[in-house]
């Protein structure tokens, strides 16, 4: 089965990705608008450029610093910048061969501006800036022929970290969180509803509703859930009386007839009388056996101990085995197997694998393994299992065509029912050297 997952967390990823598609669609708004305006990202460049080539201008030298020149050193072709006075004298420059003179003899030095010059070879992009220092005043002339840098990228970055990882993604996290603990707020009825109905085990009363402000729908869906489970609960007790009180009123008079049978003179007919009844007291064992199975809980007072329960199996269904021609061997653990199961259960399950391996064994042996691991084998030298029985072995009132005489088909499905009440399991295959084999697994 596939782990399952809380409603509130659903929610809240069913929100993240709600967050992430917008952080998307942000993206995607932001690349087509700075992606098709060029111009707006070369605005970016320029600006990043000349706060650079400021910051890095020494007032004493007018000299640009060597950190600030690197980029025009490694592309000399394509990045260039000159520093002049309000004279017009360049103080300062890099690659001054791409910028064109008329840039460097503009008179308009006050202002800031941007120009795009179409050359014979390639378009240049030029930009001057005014730079006030403490004595006077200069210009900065920054020039771009292409883009190997990828400055045009670095700018459209830029504007992402500005738009949105800067202000949507902190407010789309923050969202997420709030929107996180508001939801498992709102459906923490729905939580508390769950955990009741989880503690609903079968077999056991139904638990009260805890008391909590409910809404309404929730607290009526609960209160009617219990009504119907009590319900339940009381029709299955009185079905499962029904049969223990049939099964305890057949026994007497059951027993009657075979102490009626015992003083009659041997014959064929009273031979024949007498594996009658005892077929009709084997089906009246097995209904009592099914109705105390139903009656089990999971709850468990304390752990039982395999070998010491094999051990008292074999000595009550001993006289059973003798009548019918079969040897009984057990073959204990070397240390005592204590499981989370409770002992008379487990009897009850050994006690029906047992009997019935008996009735299969042909006058042969049963053996009963007890460990190494928390398991109980049961082998038969029998005619094993055909595919249809190992199908259907474990379905209440299945019997194959090869049955033994008596019995109502309850043997398997009674130990099935008891070792899924503790968590166990049984296992049914083939033995290589003919036979069945039955395996009890309980967990420690």
């Amino acid at each position: 089965m596939a782990a399952t997952q809380s409603l509130a967390s659903i929610l809240t990823r069913k929100l993240a990705w709600i967050a992430f598609i917008v952080l998307l669609v942000n993206a995607g708004a932001v690349a087509f608008y700075y992606g098709s305006n060029r111009a707006e990202l070369e605005q970016e460049v320029i600006a990043e450029q000349m706060v650079q080539l400021t910051l890095a201008l020494d007032p004493q030298q007018l000299q640009i610093a060597a950190t600030a020149r690197q980029l025009y050193r490694d592309y000399p072709n394509d990045y260039a910048f000159a520093l002049l006075d309000s004279e017009g004298v360049i103080r300062d420059s890099e690659n001054l061969d791409l910028i064109p003179g008329q840039a460097l003899k503009t008179g308009t030095f006050a202002q800031d501006w941007v120009t795009r010059l179409t050359l014979t070879t390639h378009p240049l992009l030029v930009a001057s800036n005014k730079v006030q220092l403490p004595e006077q005043a200069f210009r900065l002339v920054f020039v771009m022929a292409d883009d190997p840098a990828t400055l045009l990228h670095g700018a459209l970055l830029a504007e992402f970290m500005q738009h949105i990882w800067l202000p949507v993604l902190p407010i789309a996290l923050i969202l997420i969180a709030a929107n996180a603990f508001i939801l498992r707020r709102i459906i923490q009825p729905v939580t508390l509803a769950a955990h009741w109905a989880r503690s609903v085990e079968p077999g056991c009363a139904v638990p009260p509703v805890p008391e909590s402000r409910y809404p309404t729908e929730i607290e009526d869906l609960m209160q009617a859930t219990q009504r119907a489970l009590e319900r339940l609960n009381r029709a299955l007790a009185a079905e499962k009386r029904r049969t223990a009180e049939v099964a305890h009123a057949l026994r007497t008079p059951v027993a009657v007839l075979v102490a009626r049978m015992d003083a009659l003179p041997a014959s064929e007919a009273t031979e024949r009388l007498r594996q009658d009844l005892a077929q009709l007291s084997r089906m009246v064992s097995q209904l009592l056996a099914c109705a105390r199975a139903e009656a089990l809980t999971a709850k468990i007072e304390q752990p039982a101990e395999l070998n010491q329960i094999a051990t008292e199996v074999i000595a009550t269904i001993a006289p059973f085995a003798y009548q019918r021609g079969v040897t009984l061997a057990l073959n204990p653990a070397a240390r005592a197997i204590w499981v989370k199961a409770d002992a008379a259960a487990v009897t009850l399950a050994l006690t029906n694998l047992v009997e019935n391996a008996i009735l299969h064994a042909a006058r042969g042996t049963v053996e009963i393994h007890v460990g190494p691991e928390p398991w109980i084998r049961v082998q038969d030298e029998g005619a094993g299992l055909s595919a249809e029985a190992l199908a259907h072995l474990f379905e209440p009132y299945w019997r194959s065509a090869d049955a033994p005489a008596g019995g109502a088909g309850l043997g398997m499905a009674i130990v099935d029912r008891i070792q899924q009440t503790f968590g166990g399991s049984i296992e049914a295959l083939n033995r290589s050297s003919g036979g069945a084999e039955f395996i009890l697994k309980y967990r420690q």
